[in-house]
């Protein structure tokens, strides 16, 4: 099967309110590919794609009225590749980011954690070369 896939795609993320996730996720660095509405039989899915250093984030936003349950499992967190954890936290900070966990060292890693607008977590790791 492996020989069949390119690359991963996208990640996708429901979320209960896709302005207030677009400014969470573009200060991190996110640049906004496309945003548009898609019809269903409940009425329009907001969605936003967003990249960041080749990968595709895929942010939607149900109808509304459309029952929001954050997933129980599933998508744990993203896991985003970073030069510098000390220069990510400090722009965290700046951000008004708090941290959720970290920075945390382990013996090839060290990251830290923090979570978007509907408790989906972000990490950010600099690994050891």
């Amino acid at each position: 099967m492996r020989e069949l896939i390119n690359t991963i795609a996208h990640i996708g993320y429901q979320v209960s309110d896709l302005t207030r996730s677009l400014a969470f996720y573009e200060p991190l660095g996110f640049q906004r590919q496309q945003r548009f509405s898609k019809p269903s039989p409940q009425g329009a899915i907001e969605v936003a794609f967003l990249e960041m250093a080749g990968a595709v984030l895929e942010l939607y936003q149900l109808p509304e009225g459309t029952p929001f349950d954050a997933p129980r499992c599933g998508i744990d967190h993203l896991a985003l590749e970073v030069s510098d954890l000390d220069a990510v936290q400090q722009r965290l900070a700046a951000l008004g980011y708090p941290l959720d966990e970290g920075p945390i060292e382990e013996e090839n890693v060290r990251f830290l954690l923090i979570r978007g607008p509907d408790g989906e977590r972000l990490e950010f790791d600099a690994f050891k070369r």
